[in-house]
Protein backbone atom coordinates (compact mmCIF):
# COMPACT_ATOMS: atom_id res chain seq x y z
CA UNK A 1 0.00 0.00 0.00
CA UNK A 2 1.79 2.96 -1.23
CA UNK A 3 2.05 5.90 1.33
CA UNK A 4 -0.40 8.59 1.93
CA UNK A 5 0.57 11.96 1.39
CA UNK A 6 0.30 14.40 4.41
CA UNK A 7 -1.88 17.53 3.65
CA UNK A 8 0.27 20.57 3.93
CA UNK A 9 -0.03 22.17 7.55
CA UNK A 10 -1.36 25.59 7.65
CA UNK A 11 0.69 26.72 10.31
CA UNK A 12 1.52 30.53 10.98
CA UNK A 13 5.05 29.60 10.27
CA UNK A 14 4.77 27.79 6.89
CA UNK A 15 2.52 30.95 5.48
CA UNK A 16 5.51 33.49 6.66
CA UNK A 17 7.80 31.72 4.96
CA UNK A 18 5.34 31.63 1.92
CA UNK A 19 5.00 35.41 2.31
CA UNK A 20 8.50 36.33 2.74
CA UNK A 21 9.75 34.59 -0.40
CA UNK A 22 6.80 36.19 -2.65
CA UNK A 23 8.12 39.60 -0.95
CA UNK A 24 11.77 38.75 -1.96
CA UNK A 25 10.86 37.48 -5.44
CA UNK A 26 8.56 41.45 -6.00
CA UNK A 27 11.43 43.17 -4.48
CA UNK A 28 14.12 41.53 -6.93
CA UNK A 29 12.62 42.86 -9.91
CA UNK A 30 12.38 46.39 -8.38
CA UNK A 31 15.77 46.29 -8.70
CA UNK A 32 16.96 47.68 -12.26
CA UNK A 33 18.84 45.85 -14.38
CA UNK A 34 22.03 47.58 -14.12
CA UNK A 35 22.72 47.84 -10.37
CA UNK A 36 21.77 43.84 -10.86
CA UNK A 37 24.60 43.35 -13.07
CA UNK A 38 26.82 46.11 -11.13
CA UNK A 39 26.30 43.98 -8.07
CA UNK A 40 26.78 40.44 -9.75
CA UNK A 41 30.27 41.59 -11.07
CA UNK A 42 31.54 42.57 -8.07
CA UNK A 43 30.73 39.62 -6.20
CA UNK A 44 32.26 37.59 -8.97
CA UNK A 45 35.54 39.98 -8.70
CA UNK A 46 35.56 39.45 -4.67
CA UNK A 47 35.10 35.60 -5.48
CA UNK A 48 38.23 35.62 -7.95
CA UNK A 49 39.74 37.71 -4.79
CA UNK A 50 39.14 34.94 -2.69
CA UNK A 51 40.16 32.06 -4.98
CA UNK A 52 43.42 33.66 -5.44
CA UNK A 53 44.03 34.54 -1.99
CA UNK A 54 43.18 31.21 -1.24
CA UNK A 55 45.55 29.54 -3.66
CA UNK A 56 48.37 31.98 -2.78
CA UNK A 57 48.13 30.92 0.88
CA UNK A 58 48.73 26.95 -0.27
CA UNK A 59 51.72 27.80 -2.26
CA UNK A 60 53.20 29.64 0.84
CA UNK A 61 52.45 26.52 2.67
CA UNK A 62 53.69 24.13 0.52
CA UNK A 63 56.68 25.89 0.35
CA UNK A 64 57.16 26.50 3.83
CA UNK A 65 56.89 22.56 3.99
CA UNK A 66 59.61 22.06 0.80
CA UNK A 67 62.57 20.00 1.59
CA UNK A 68 65.06 23.01 1.50
CA UNK A 69 62.81 24.93 3.94
CA UNK A 70 62.83 22.10 6.59
CA UNK A 71 67.00 21.77 6.38
CA UNK A 72 67.37 25.48 6.69
CA UNK A 73 64.92 25.99 9.83
CA UNK A 74 67.29 22.67 11.24
CA UNK A 75 70.37 24.48 10.38
CA UNK A 76 68.98 27.41 12.32
CA UNK A 77 67.33 25.29 15.32
CA UNK A 78 71.31 23.36 15.61
CA UNK A 79 73.06 26.67 15.15
CA UNK A 80 70.62 28.09 18.51
CA UNK A 81 71.25 24.70 20.40
CA UNK A 82 74.72 25.40 20.07
CA UNK A 83 74.74 28.40 21.59
CA UNK A 84 72.51 27.68 23.88
CA UNK A 85 74.54 24.75 24.95
CA UNK A 86 77.61 27.28 25.40
CA UNK A 87 75.71 29.35 27.44
CA UNK A 88 74.42 27.28 29.61
CA UNK A 89 78.63 26.11 29.60
CA UNK A 90 79.90 29.35 30.73
CA UNK A 91 76.67 29.50 33.46
CA UNK A 92 77.66 26.42 35.13
CA UNK A 93 81.70 27.53 34.99
CA UNK A 94 80.80 30.33 36.59
CA UNK A 95 78.28 29.57 39.14
CA UNK A 96 81.31 26.61 39.97
CA UNK A 97 83.74 29.27 40.38
CA UNK A 98 81.47 31.04 42.91
CA UNK A 99 81.32 28.05 44.88
CA UNK A 100 84.81 27.58 44.84
CA UNK A 101 85.91 31.52 45.45
CA UNK A 102 88.03 31.93 42.20
CA UNK A 103 87.28 33.55 39.22
CA UNK A 104 85.48 32.75 36.21
CA UNK A 105 87.65 32.22 33.03
CA UNK A 106 86.15 33.91 29.72
CA UNK A 107 85.39 31.80 27.06
CA UNK A 108 84.56 34.73 25.19
CA UNK A 109 86.51 38.05 24.06
CA UNK A 110 85.57 40.78 26.30
CA UNK A 111 83.67 43.41 24.65
CA UNK A 112 85.44 46.65 23.49
CA UNK A 113 85.47 49.64 25.40
CA UNK A 114 84.59 53.27 24.21
CA UNK A 115 87.97 55.26 23.93
CA UNK A 116 87.97 57.88 27.19
CA UNK A 117 86.33 61.70 26.25
CA UNK A 118 89.33 63.17 27.49
CA UNK A 119 92.89 62.26 28.06
CA UNK A 120 94.31 61.45 31.69
CA UNK A 121 96.46 63.71 33.49
CA UNK A 122 100.01 63.08 32.72
CA UNK A 123 102.24 61.00 35.05
CA UNK A 124 105.54 61.34 37.09
CA UNK A 125 107.78 58.92 35.97
CA UNK A 126 108.69 57.47 39.02
CA UNK A 127 112.71 56.29 39.95
CA UNK A 128 112.42 52.56 40.27
CA UNK A 129 114.67 50.39 42.24
CA UNK A 130 116.21 47.91 39.80
CA UNK A 131 115.45 43.81 41.62
CA UNK A 132 116.81 40.89 40.11
CA UNK A 133 113.91 39.34 38.33
CA UNK A 134 112.94 35.48 39.23
CA UNK A 135 111.88 32.84 37.30
CA UNK A 136 108.16 32.49 37.38
CA UNK A 137 106.81 29.21 38.96
CA UNK A 138 105.32 27.21 36.47
CA UNK A 139 101.42 26.40 37.09
CA UNK A 140 99.26 23.81 35.43
CA UNK A 141 97.07 25.06 33.42
CA UNK A 142 93.13 25.03 34.93
CA UNK A 143 90.63 22.72 33.82
CA UNK A 144 87.48 23.56 33.16
CA UNK A 145 84.73 22.25 35.39
CA UNK A 146 82.49 19.18 34.42
CA UNK A 147 79.41 21.48 33.09
CA UNK A 148 76.42 20.34 35.55
CA UNK A 149 73.57 21.00 32.80
CA UNK A 150 73.99 19.23 29.76
CA UNK A 151 71.48 20.35 27.29
CA UNK A 152 71.08 18.25 24.54
CA UNK A 153 68.77 19.53 21.32
CA UNK A 154 65.41 17.87 21.04
CA UNK A 155 64.85 15.01 18.85
CA UNK A 156 63.18 16.24 15.54
CA UNK A 157 60.95 13.43 13.82
CA UNK A 158 61.79 12.82 10.28
CA UNK A 159 58.69 14.14 8.17
CA UNK A 160 56.93 11.60 6.08
CA UNK A 161 57.90 10.91 2.56
CA UNK A 162 61.42 13.03 3.35
CA UNK A 163 63.36 10.89 1.30
CA UNK A 164 65.41 8.58 3.14
CA UNK A 165 64.49 4.90 2.79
Amino acid sequence: MPARRRPTPRSPLNRAVKAGRKALRQAEKRIPPDLLRQIERGIKDGQKRFDATVKDVRTRVSKATAPGEIDRALKRFSGLSKQFEGLARTLTTRAAAATRGTAPRRTTAPAKRKPAARKPAARKPVARKPTARKPAARRSPRRAAAPAIVAAPPSVPEAPGSGEG
